[in-house]
């Protein structure tokens, strides 16, 4: 009798707790809240370029790491990958800045380009757009030329099905 009265007055009593408003339902406001979603660039981007005064649209690919490193394309047989850095600095808007190294045709290295980014991603995290400003420094680092008004729009990358798929998944 008395095992049954204790066992029903803790169900009694965690009913009771679980409808009573406590800390977990308190802590948050959610009117402030920024979205956790959507909070990154971690991913494959295909991505296309404006440079400054140029109306043609240059396509490349930046892939974004978890940890806030960005690993670009080369551009072509005279400048290196870029690689570089991002970081989140309000919702959905980032900050990265990437390296370039440029070289002549015997391969010497004759200047650097680091390129800042701002990224706006869109609110379902599928696409990007933003500005760029390059600033070309020579081999020493010195800064000779900084060049603004570039931009850019991208899209996430994502996995498709092939035509076989439902066949794969049955083997």
């Amino acid at each position: 009798m008395q095992q049954s009265t204790f066992l029903l007055c803790a169900l009694i009593g965690s009913a009771a707790h679980a409808q009573e408003p406590g800390l977990l339902n308190r802590i948050g406001v959610p009117e402030k809240a920024v979205s956790t979603q959507n909070q990154t660039l971690t991913g494959t981007w295909l991505l296309e370029l404006r440079r400054p005064g140029q109306a043609v649209l240059t396509p490349g690919i930046v892939t974004y790491l978890a940890e806030g490193t960005a690993i670009g394309p080369t551009a072509d047989g005279n400048t290196s990958a870029s690689h570089g850095v991002w970081v989140r600095v309000a919702d959905r808007k980032f900050l990265q800045t990437m390296y370039i190294f440029n070289y002549d045709e015997k391969r010497v290295l004759t200047t650097i380009s680091k390129v800042r980014i701002t990224v706006q991603l869109s609110e379902d995290g599928a696409t990007t757009k933003g500005t760029t400003e390059a600033v070309v420094l020579d081999r020493e680092g010195r800064e000779m030329v900084t060049i603004p008004g570039g931009s850019y729009s991208g899209v996430r990358l994502t996995a498709e099905r092939p035509a076989d798929f439902e066949a794969f998944l049955a083997n």
